[in-house]
């Protein structure tokens, strides 16, 4: 996929033993982004702070991702954090520059 600007996944229900998830047990989400390297490392990464989102804007991954390609990867986060997610790929073309001579007058 080509310029996503959103992060979308299904919150999880089970835990990897096949109990119930309880509350307290998922306190947020963390993607992780790379381009190249290794799965597993991410070097940019968004964490969002709610047990039930099921999205995250691009734009909340830090530091920033310019063009290229990608792969990303989601856990959910809490007291023990879960595996990473399969890798999904994507890429970014074509980001514009900022614009130039800002000023105040």
């Amino acid at each position: 996929m080509s310029n996503p600007t959103v992060f979308n996944w299904t919150d999880p229900t089970l835990n990897t033993d096949g109990g119930a998830i309880s509350p307290g047990e998922i306190t947020g989400y963390q993607v992780g982004v790379r381009s190249g390297g290794t799965a597993g490392t991410y070097p940019n990464t968004g964490t969002i702070a709610s047990p039930t989102a099921v999205s995250m804007p691009l734009t909340a991954i830090s530091p920033p991702l310019v063009s290229g390609s990608y792969n990303a990867a989601i856990r959910s986060v809490g007291p023990t954090n879960s595996a990473w997610s399969t890798e999904i790929a994507f890429s970014i073309t074509g980001v514009p520059q900022p614009p130039s001579g800002f000023n105040a007058s």
